[in-house]
């Protein structure tokens, strides 16, 4: 390697943008995986749990005879359930049927918040009690989850991790690439090609001011030279991307766009 040669690296900054990018799909990614295992079927419990009370002690309401209440709560379950074919365990209610937790103990049995009739004709203190007792919310949301929304859960982790992985490939071939200059052999995305071979330099989105981004035209297709990802503008390490860019035109004889410095009557053009 010469010492005239330049040769500009991917920078720090683009590895922390990766970094914090990638961090954030994957959290979304165990977040919806969350929902879809756990978060949404406890919501759900909690949820339909709370309408059978509401409904109970509409129930309670009406009722005088505190016996018959016990012994009919004490031979069923808090909520009505199904098992499906595929083994899992919904809440149904009001022919919606939500998937729950499989320990989901209201499935199995009536707790005994809603055994004493007189209590339940004032039900929203039991809920109280039971949801506290529980460790549900004292209000639920507004509405339960079905199999559909849940399976969006999964297809949503699906596709974060998918970027994830995406995101880490990025990583690795940024990490490889260079843009560098060696006597007159370019080396930009990914490819190598002699300042002879350029057509045309693209300047309107170069420098610290703009993105960093030019554009060469090499053999009639379009190659990004990105010095904001490689090399970069910090002046505390020389600005590499512009110490590349100087040195390319000084040997380039070609066409060059960029924006027409602003004359005094506020008028510009491209050059």
């Amino acid at each position: 390697m010469s010492e005239k040669d330049i040769i500009c690296k991917a920078t720090t900054d683009t590895f922390v943008r990766f970094g914090i990018v990638i961090l954030a799909l994957f959290g979304f990614s165990l977040y919806f995986i969350y929902d879809g295992a756990i978060g949404y079927r406890k919501k759900n419990e909690a949820y339909c749990c709370y309408k059978a009370f509401a409904k109970l002690g509409s129930e309670a309401s009406k009722t005088t005879d505190s016996a018959a209440w016990q012994q009919q709560r004490e031979s069923a379950p808090l909520l009505v359930t199904e098992t499906t074919a595929d083994g899992d365990l919904v809440a149904v209610v009001d022919d919606a049927r939500y998937p729950l937790p499989q320990d989901c103990a209201a499935a199995k049995s009536s707790p005994a918040e809603v055994m004493d009739l007189k209590a339940m004709q004032s039900w929203s203190a039991c809920w109280s009690r039971y949801s506290g007792r529980m460790g549900m919310p004292i209000t639920p949301g507004d509405h339960a989850y079905d199999a559909a929304a849940i399976r969006e859960q999964w297809i949503g982790s699906a596709v974060g991790f998918s970027l994830v992985l995406l995101g880490l490939y990025f990583v690795v071939r940024t990490h490889r690439r260079e843009l560098s200059l060696r006597g007159d052999l370019i080396t930009a995305a990914g490819q190598q090609f002699r300042i002879a071979d350029i057509q045309t330099i693209d300047l309107r989105q170069w420098g610290t001011g703009f993105k960093g981004v030019a554009y060469f035209t090499v053999n009639g297709r379009k190659v990004k030279v990105d010095g904001m990802t490689y090399g970069g503008f910090d002046t505390k390490k020389g600005e590499p991307a512009e110490t590349f860019m100087k040195a390319v035109l000084a040997q380039y004889k070609g066409d060059i766009i960029e924006y027409a410095q602003t004359d005094s009557s506020g008028d510009s053009s491209n050059a």
